[in-house]
């Protein structure tokens, strides 16, 4: 069940056409979202240049058999309980389709985790970031890089993120014999310029990590020309004069500017702070030339600070650009704004952002929406919850696209679901419609949403999304439950499909064991390969034979 202030609705997957629906469940209070952000100083970055071809690479990517390191989840203040029949948002469930898909597209075995792909003896989660063009793949994991054919032919790597982006070891020199603590990568594919960009987190000297070394909350941001290798390499301070450490690392793009986000917590990682933001310019990274950022902090709407303030990937031609950085968030550790907590009880709401290069201001937008809480965890074989499924932030990269004939961002998040029967971790997914005025955004509503849950205790979390230029849909997500071991599925929606719905998820890799693995997730990926070829590629993870993870990259038809 959904409720919005009395009022009990229930949304099954094809029941929602367009965004009357939402706007009809508007509760009055929402007419306006107060825009609020401080107008922080950064520093310029520290900039140098390598090349992908001379760097040292790692050997095989095989599957560890040792017990691999588990990467710190800061704690959101509060501890997963079971919600309810009554506290649940109801859809109808889907059934799975075990059968592969029967495209003929390109797909191979990215990297899995071992000692030398995740050093120094292996991690969890992969975490997962792709970035692809008609030519090449590039994966990154925790922590190391790949750069792969179309056909799954390896070209460079793996490379360990350390020598990727050429990080020091952290200072005092053997502080930390594990060298630099790196995490969270993210990347995509900038379809007009041919670059590939790549980023990820380094914290010293917090969280419990590396005591001994200095203080350091940064993010690392580089972009690769695959064809001469060379990489222009970018560190960006974080803590902006605070003890705080970025967690999340959150990134994209437009035509302009390069954006990147985290959530930002106390040292101790004991409470969330706020969200920032950071904007660089673009075209001076291209070419490797120093930058100094932008950056807002405390990011909150109608006195909620919120996280997870995911910049999109802006996926339209040069001249379709829309001139601002977009920006968009569900509501998470801290509720909504109408006092609702996302884990005891359902928030509701979406907020588009936009940061304007020219005026240097930012901007926000507030859009009723279905409800959403956090999921439980999922089952596995032998194992009852014990499977990470996260909370209610948007975790893939989010992406703005005109495909389907008028500008939408594309977005999924994790929320529980009652299939019927039993509470299990499902998707909302949705696509926004700004109202962009002057540079400011100043309306958003959903041109549509819909629901995944499936029957029974199977879970279905993390999905990643990407539209084409034709306005069609793709997703992978994650699933598994009591009798399937942690797998991948797709699924798509055609522009000519019926707003609100999607095509019966198939199973792109089954998993092959049940896994070791409390932690899955924290984000899938998509990529898209440009406006001439118009594919979609995607990239997850998997339960392996020893019950380690493993991963799995596709192009989707």
């Amino acid at each position: 069940m959904s409720t919005f202030r009395g009022l009990t609705i229930r949304l099954a997957l094809s029941s929602v056409a367009n965004a009357s629906l939402f706007l009809a469940l508007t509760h009055a209070a929402t007419a306006a979202a107060a825009r609020a952000a401080q107008r922080t100083e950064a520093p310029s970055a520290m900039t140098h240049t390598l090349n992908l071809y001379t760097l040292p690479t790692m050997g095989a990517a095989a599957e560890t058999s040792s017990a691999p390191r588990k990467m710190p989840l800061l704690p959101l203040g509060r501890t997963k309980r079971p919600v309810s029949p009554n506290n649940a948002p109801f859809a109808s469930p889907l059934t799975s389709n075990l059968a592969a898909p029967n495209a003929t597209f390109s797909a191979f075995n990215g990297m899995a985790d071992s000692p030398t792909i995740c050093p120094p003896f292996g991690c969890q989660p992969p975490d997962m970031a792709i970035a692809a063009s008609s030519k090449y793949v590039l994966q990154g994991v925790n922590t190391s890089y790949a750069l792969y054919s179309t056909s799954g032919a390896l070209v460079a790597g793996p490379i360990n993120a350390q020598n990727f982006f050429g990080i020091p070891n952290p200072a005092p020199f053997g502080c930390d014999p594990n060298g630099p603590f790196l995490s969270d990568p993210r990347a995509f594919y900038d379809p007009n310029t041919g670059r590939f960009w790549v980023a990820l987190l380094q914290l010293e000297n917090a969280v419990g990590i590396a005591p001994n070394c200095n203080f350091l909350s940064a993010y690392w941001i580089a972009n690769l020309e695959p064809v001469s290798g060379t990489i222009n390499v970018y560190r960006f301070d974080m803590a902006l004069g605070t003890s705080n450490v970025a967690d999340y690392t959150q990134f994209g793009f437009n035509a302009t500017t390069i954006s990147f986000t985290g959530n930002m917590f106390n040292n101790e990682g004991t409470a969330y702070e706020y969200a920032e933001a950071q904007f660089a310019d673009k075209k001076a990274m291209d070419a490797g030339l120093p930058v100094t950022p932008v950056a807002f902090t405390k990011l909150k709407v109608n006195g909620v600070f919120v996280d997870t303030v995911q910049p999109v990937e802006t996926e339209t031609l040069a001249g379709g650009d829309p001139g601002v950085q977009y920006l968009a968030n569900s509501f998470n550790i801290n509720g909504d704004t109408f006092g609702d907590d996302c884990c005891s009880t359902a928030c509701h709401g979406f907020v588009v952002w936009a940061y304007d290069p020219a005026t240097k201001k930012i901007s926000n937008a507030y859009t009723e929406s279905a409800s959403y809480i956090s999921p439980p965890n999922a089952d596995e074989p032998s194992c009852t919850q014990c499977i990470e499924t996260i909370d209610t932030r948007i975790t893939g990269t989010p992406v703005y696209s005109k495909g389907a004939g008028v500008p939408l961002i594309s977005f999924g998040i994790g929320t529980a679901l009652f299939n019927g029967t039993e509470v299990v971790a499902g998707i909302l997914w949705g696509q926004l419609q700004p109202t962009l005025t002057a540079g400011s955004v100043t309306s958003a509503s959903f041109y549509q949403h819909g629901h995944i849950v499936f029957g029974g205790d199977q879970a279905a979390s993390f999905p990643a999304v990407m539209q084409d230029k034709n306005g069609n849909l793709f997703m992978v997500l994650d699933t598994m439950s009591s009798t399937l071991n942690p797998s991948i599925m797709v699924t798509k929606r055609l522009k000519s499909d019926p707003r609100g719905t999607l095509h019966t998820p198939q199973f792109l890799k089954l998993g092959e064991n049940l896994t070791l693995d409390s932690r899955w997730g924290d984000f899938e990926a998509t990529s898209y390969t440009g406006f001439s070829t118009n594919h979609v590629w995607v990239a997850s993870q998997y339960s392996g034979l020893n019950g380690d993870w493993a991963t799995f990259i596709a192009q989707q038809e």
